[in-house]
Formats: structure tokens, C-alpha cells, sequence
């Protein structure tokens, strides 16, 4: 079994957030590497961190077609997901892969999490707490 790892780095994706709100529709956009001819049965799945096999993806959309342009130059090209499908999960991480229509992956993402804005606030903003734990001493101090 021959691997060439050039093969795994000719779909870039770029702009990845490390997490998207849930129940929202996402858009991932990735870059062809002009060496690289598309398919029409190639796809861009979303896999949990950790995957082992390409039959491991959550969900999966069609690349759309490209038939206009060919070598050259790369091309910028985005997959939409829609929210229906997308993990309910907010604990685990997962990554976008591009799946060339033989099964071969071409390209994957770093790794990103499904996460409500108002989470990510209370995280990332310790004054809150700080105010909360004040809060609780004033009224315990009027007892």
C-alpha cells in the first residue's frame, strides 16, 4: 500500500471557526489545489474527531460542480450543510473532510465544536462569575 501524502493536502479548507452556534444552517469553504481535478461524486463530510474510516462521517453533502474551470489555478469552493442534520452534540469536536469520489480523503479541517454564543460568553468572560460569587456573599452577610 503505497501513501503519497501530497494527496491529503490538495483540498485546503479555510476560515474554520473553532465552534458554530447548533441549529443553524453552516457553510464550510475549502480550496481546490490546481493539480486537483473534482468529481461529481466526490463529497465534504463532517467526522467526530477521531475517525478511523471515511464510513465514520455524521453527515456528508455532494461537492457541486465545477466543470468551468480546469487546472491552473485554485479554485475556492464552499459546502452547505443544513442545520437539520448537523451534531446536537456539544461536548465533542469535529472536522470537515473532502472524499474524492474513489473514497481517497483529500483535505481536512481543523477541528471545530458545535457551541451556543451565550456558552461562549459565560466561558470567556470572567467578570460574571466574579459579580455571581459577589452577589451570593452581600446577601449572605444580610441574614
Amino acid at each position: 500500500c503505497e501513501v503519497s501524502p501530497p494527496t491529503f493536502s490538495q483540498v485546503v479548507f479555510t476560515d474554520i471557526p473553532q465552534s458554530y452556534p447548533p441549529s443553524t444552517n453552516i457553510t464550510c469553504n475549502y480550496s481546490l489545489t490546481a493539480a486537483f481535478q473534482p468529481n461529481p461524486r466526490d463529497w465534504v463530510g463532517i467526522f467526530k474527531v477521531g475517525w478511523s474510516t471515511t464510513k465514520d462521517y455524521h453527515t456528508f453533502v455532494w461537492v457541486e460542480p465545477c466543470l468551468d474551470v480546469v487546472g491552473e489555478q485554485t479554485m475556492t469552493r464552499h459546502a452547505f450543510f443544513k442545520d437539520y442534520y448537523l451534531p446536537k452534540d456539544e461536548i465533542e469536536f469535529y472536522q470537515f473532510c473532502y472524499v474524492d469520489s474513489t473514497g481517497q480523503v483529500r483535505g481536512a479541517s481543523t477541528p471545530f465544536c458545535f457551541k451556543s454564543p451565550s456558552e461562549q460568553s459565560l466561558e470567556s468572560s470572567p467578570e460574571d462569575d466574579l459579580l455571581v460569587i459577589t452577589t451570593q456573599v452581600t446577601n449572605a452577610n444580610h441574614m
